[in-house]
């Protein structure tokens, strides 16, 4: 019985939440979040690569590359629904005060990780994130857009 329980206790354990953290790649534009719009051509060719170890962000956007600088530190804050609560998401912010991507605006720019983990996305957005560091919710006034990996 009780290597039952010291058994059930690992099991438990291994299935705690894990971080969907933000990886290190090239990813292409894939889709608006949160609200009813038709992105122009500008929008939808866009792409984004993001260097977690440098902290290097690039938006290219109609052919002209934006630079910017993740914030060294991430914020890990629950958001993605798991086995047992919710997945904590990597969620950072860009060294920006706003980006202008095509006919959007999106004020106090972060980037994080989407679920579900392993799915090869990143959703820019708007922020700014709140005490706990939680991205919001992507709405009518929070413009989310989501790239997915090359």
């Amino acid at each position: 019985m009780r290597a039952l329980l010291v058994v059930i206790a690992f099991v438990i354990a291994g299935c705690g939440p894990q971080t969907i953290g933000l990886t290190t790649a090239t990813y292409a534009f894939d889709s608006v979040r949160g609200r009813d719009l038709t992105p122009s051509a500008t929008v939808t060719g866009s792409t984004l690569e993001l260097d977690v170890l440098t902290r290097e962000v690039k938006l290219t956007i109609g052919g002209a590359t934006r630079r910017f600088v993740l914030s060294q530190a991430s914020t890990i804050t629950p958001g993605c629904p798991g086995n047992f609560g919710s997945m904590p998401q990597d969620t950072r912010t860009l060294d920006a005060p706003n980006i202008q991507l095509g006919e959007l605006l999106i004020d106090a720019p972060l980037v994080r990780a989407d679920c579900p983990m392993g799915s090869g996305v990143v959703v820019l957005q708007t922020g700014p994130a709140s005490s706990t560091g939680a991205a919001p919710d992507c709405s009518a006034d929070i413009i989310c857009l989501a790239y997915k990996k090359k």
